[in-house]
């Protein structure tokens, strides 16, 4: 459930949640439908339904206005200590460290490689062979490092090829002068930005959900308030789902020039950022792409998203081989 409606008031009646505005009734939803809920802005949860939520384990997202989290309530973290020692165990020596991190990238770059190729299907081009192929390489070089700074050499190669090959596959108007992060600049990276923070969050709730500390990565090093291994969790994501989400939104013409405004004033003045009246159609087809199945993903993606934390969980636990998100090629 998604609220961005100022001023909104979200309750509980019986088994339902209500979104009211001004003695209005915005919607009406069964809790049992319910996996998470966001509040954007001036929003406002009544302790009732907080409570109830916690107890059905549904965590709520707080985000500023232009969807910036800035944090989550969720149930009491699980007990799965054993869980969480062999999480430590595993970011504290190199070797395990290593063999945690390298299916993550040869995933991303795998996948990367299969985006490509399905818009090179309707859209031939030289440039975007080379860039599955380099993508291609990458991922099985990737596979054979030996260490974590071989590793993101890879990663960072690949990257390189998928960004350039992005810049192809977008065929809007808008431009897209490479990746740009902090703040994004044009259009293009502001729905790739916001798309990355969106799954993030939701990788790092699966995370805390099966036991994990969402902030002891292996790919991504540990650092102060950087959410490392749901970072980890989203990089076979970020071709499949948020990239391939960003190009059909402009390309399709979802969103246009009109949807979009420009920071003024503060740390993040000139950056891009969608309007108020914009945002339930993100929304909406935010939740088309995590919802509707399709070969890859029988499921929805949400669905492969919780199947890799649990993966990670056996990898830790049973020592098993990780084999996190895949797309069918």
């Amino acid at each position: 459930i998604y609220v961005k409606e100022p001023g909104a008031m979200v309750h509980k009646r019986g088994s339902r949640l209500v979104v009211e505005k001004d003695d209005k009734t915005l919607a009406e939803i069964p809790l049992r439908e319910t996996d998470l809920v966001a509040l954007f802005g001036n929003v406002q949860v009544t302790t009732q339904a907080l409570s109830e939520l916690l107890d059905r384990g549904i965590p709520v997202g707080l985000y500023t206005r232009n969807g910036r989290l800035k944090g989550r309530v969720a149930p009491e973290a699980s007990g799965a200590v054993r869980i969480r020692l062999a999480q430590f165990a595993a970011a504290t020596n190199s070797a395990e460290t290593l063999r945690m991190a390298r299916p993550f990238v040869c995933a991303k770059l795998a996948n990367s490689a299969a985006l490509v190729e399905e818009h090179r299907v309707n859209y031939p081009s030289d440039s975007l062979l080379a860039a599955r192929e380099t993508l291609k390489h990458e991922a099985e070089s990737a596979f054979l490092a030996t260490g974590l700074e071989e590793l993101m050499g890879h990663e960072g190669a690949g990257a390189a090829a998928h960004f350039r090959a992005f810049a192809e596959m977008n065929r809007s108007a808008f431009p897209f002068p490479g990746r740009h992060k902090h703040p994004p600049p044009d259009p293009v990276n502001a729905l790739l930005s916001l798309g990355y923070t969106m799954v993030m969050n939701e990788l790092r709730g699966l995370a805390e959900g099966f036991g994990l500390d969402p902030y002891l990565g292996f790919l991504h090093a540990p650092e102060d308030n950087r959410p490392s291994l749901a970072l980890d969790l989203l990089e076979p994501f970020r071709p499949s789902l948020v990239d391939r989400l960003a190009l059909r939104l402009v390309n399709q013409r979802i969103l246009t020039e009109d949807d979009f405004m420009r920071r003024v004033g503060g740390p993040a003045a000139g950056s891009v950022i969608l309007k108020p009246e914009t945002w339930g159609k993100y929304l909406e087809t935010y939740e088309d792409a995590m919802q509707t199945p399709r070969r890859s993903a029988p499921r929805g993606m949400r669905a492969e998203m919780q199947a890799q934390v649990s993966r990670l969980v056996a990898a830790l636990r049973d020592g098993k081989e990780f084999i996190p998100f895949l797309e069918n090629t």
